[in-house]
């Protein structure tokens, strides 16, 4: 299993998060060619968009948030544990959001 971290900015790009933004746009299309080179293998590649986290990095971000608000690194984990999963066969090539999107 390959399993990259992305961002909502890495699909739908944002003012000021150039960058950054543009990293995570790298992230998603190295994941892309990657889950098609090896479609036909046993290898699943996919990456998590994990959303608004209580990271310090958002904190940064955004100072005025309340962290409180958010989900820990811990409370996204399963998502990546269920995509570890041998068994797990049927998804390839996503990037998945592992909450809602906040408005």
């Amino acid at each position: 299993r390959i399993i990259f971290t992305s961002s909502t900015v890495g699909h739908s790009g944002r003012a000021f998060w150039g960058p950054y933004a543009i990293s995570k746009f790298a992230v998603e299309g190295m994941m892309q060619v990657l889950a098609d080179e090896l479609s036909d293998t046993p290898m699943r590649v996919n990456a998590i968009n994990p959303g608004a986290t209580r990271t310090r990095m958002r904190e940064k971000a955004y100072p005025g948030e309340d962290a409180n608000t958010l989900k820990t690194p811990l409370d996204i984990m399963p998502l990546y544990l269920h995509l570890m999963d041998p068994a797990m066969t049927d998804i390839h090539g996503q990037c998945i959001d592992a909450q809602p999107k906040r408005k």
